[in-house]
């Protein structure tokens, strides 16, 4: 007998553990909820805000909808009983639509649906594409944009070229969550690209293709690594105890934490100054921040770049006279953040990248360049920089 009651025993744990495990409370009851009643509409780019009133139901556990995004795929979005409101994003072109609100109780007892018209706007992935302008640039091409809501956009652009009568293809994508956007392609020949560029949003939307035919403008990358040289420093500037050596700023070595360090008690605007080997006219630049203290601490935030032709104008470290401004800059966050706030993800993939400057309406070449910070992320009177390349073409 005892027998028969072991056998029994084991039978009961192996039946037991071969079922699914329930999460949330066991039904109750089969008593279907109420319904929401007073639902109003907010129809916005892409999405629909609901706002309802929950019913009078002491067991009700959340509101559900069911709907069909732009694709056509069916989708559900739950809120819960502790909110009369409902968020519905990821719809592409404006159409009207039904969902159904359904009131759901703790034994999962599922009310009568109650049909709600929505129309949403459309997406904000139109409007961006819209405002797309893609233009030559130095070196490649430039495509520039807004996008106010500030949304998670991907724009994927494809680059044709001809060479030896073949087509050449070229993928690039760009993703940005900025109110504004400028990105390039770089590294490209002085010859006519076509260019097809789609926006699409994180919930499968897209927008139609559009398509230009754009020629970069040529430029080279200065030779920095051998012919820059160090010229004389102000008197009123030193270079910092934790400095890493002057040619650490063009070592290629862009994510490493070295930079090279001035630090100064009195007065403001640090700069330097150092010969570029021959006259160029400049296109842009690419300044990479200390990669340990992006958007802080010494990084330049406001700077300028003044440049000369003449040998003993850039031999004068005490005087600004005889040069030209070529163009003052600000580093941004791709966040738009200011210095007090959240350093993003973006920011960081940013600054990893290097941030570009452009040189614009350069109708005269330069020889020796002045880089002078006016303000860094921290509001200090120092500078520190990790890496600088310039771009341009050499005036013969």
């Amino acid at each position: 007998m005892k027998r028969y009651i072991n056998i029994l025993i084991v039978s009961l744990i192996l039946f037991t553990s071969c079922k699914e495990d329930f999460i949330g409370q066991f039904p109750v009851d089969s008593v279907a909820p109420l319904q929401v009643t007073n639902v109003q509409v907010s129809n916005l780019p892409g999405t629909v805000k609901l706002k309802y009133q929950l019913p009078d139901e002491p067991d009700l556990l959340y509101v559900k909808a069911i709907y069909k995004n732009s694709l056509g795929v069916s989708k559900e979005v739950r809120a819960s009983v502790f909110s009369n409101l409902m968020e519905i994003k990821g719809f592409g072109r404006s159409i009207k639509a039904t969902i159904q609100l359904i009131s759901v109780d703790r034994s999962q007892n599922e009310s009568a649906p109650v049909d709600v018209v929505i129309e949403p706007l459309d997406s904000p992935i139109y409007s961006i594409l819209d405002s797309m302008k893609v233009n030559e640039a130095f070196g490649g091409i430039r495509f520039e944009t807004v996008n106010p809501l500030a949304v998670q956009i991907i724009a994927n652009v494809i680059l044709e070229k001809t060479v030896d009568g073949k087509p050449v293809i070229q993928t690039d994508a760009f993703y940005f969550s900025s109110p504004t956007f400028r990105g390039y392609v770089r590294g490209l020949d002085s010859i006519p690209y076509n260019v097809s560029l789609v926006i699409r949003d994180v919930y499968g939307n897209s927008t139609d293709t559009i398509h230009a035919t754009k020629k970069p403008l040529y430029e080279i990358k200065l030779p920095a690594k051998t012919e820059f040289k160090q010229m004389p420093m102000s008197v009123l500037y030193k270079e910092s105890n934790w400095t890493s050596p002057w040619a650490c700023m063009w070592d290629g070595k862009t994510l490493e934490d070295v930079a090279y360090y001035l630090h100064i008690d009195n007065p403001p605007y640090p700069y330097f100054t150092f010969d570029i080997g021959r006259s160029y006219i400049l296109s842009r630049m690419k300044v990479w921040q200390r990669q340990t203290q992006v958007y802080t601490l010494h990084n330049p935030r406001f700077f300028e770049i003044w440049g000369t032709n003449d040998l003993a104008t850039g031999q004068n470290a005490e005087s600004f006279d005889g040069w030209k401004l070529l163009g003052k800059f600000q580093s941004i966050k791709p966040s738009g953040n200011d210095e007090n706030t959240t350093i993003t993800a973006d920011d960081k993939a940013w600054a990893k990248a290097g941030e570009e400057f452009e040189f614009i309406g350069m109708d005269a070449p330069v020889r020796y360049i002045r880089f002078k910070s006016i303000q860094n992320w921290t509001r200090t009177n120092a500078l520190h920089i990790a890496e600088l390349e310039f771009y341009g073409n050499e005036k013969k």
